[in-house]
């Protein structure tokens, strides 16, 4: 099942209102996805069926977000944002 086939599809905005580099990670597959401050992304999933659409769980600088179906993460404007994206250089200062 895709979005496209009508399925139920939800969204949930991840910001991040700190000073310092938030981790997004999504599960199942373990993509992650680094936000600035001030910065917002939108988690989605669709094919969810029955179960919780998401659950979410934070740590310092972390926050996890569990699919109950299929998922991506993109910008404010719907775009997709690829894992990785601004990902901090090995040894990088995660604070700005």
């Amino acid at each position: 099942m895709t979005e496209a086939d009508g399925g139920p599809v939800a969204r949930m905005r991840v910001i991040n209102s700190g000073t310092a580099m938030l981790e997004l990670i999504l599960e199942p597959y373990g993509s992650d996805h680094w936000l600035r401050p001030g910065e917002t992304f939108v988690v989605v999933t669709y094919g969810f069926g029955d179960s919780e659409p998401f659950e979410v769980e934070h740590e310092p600088a972390t926050v996890t977000v569990n699919l109950g179906g299929h998922g991506y993460v993109t910008d404010l404007h719907g775009d997709e944002i690829d894992c990785a994206h601004g990902r901090p250089a090995t040894g990088e200062e995660t604070t700005v």
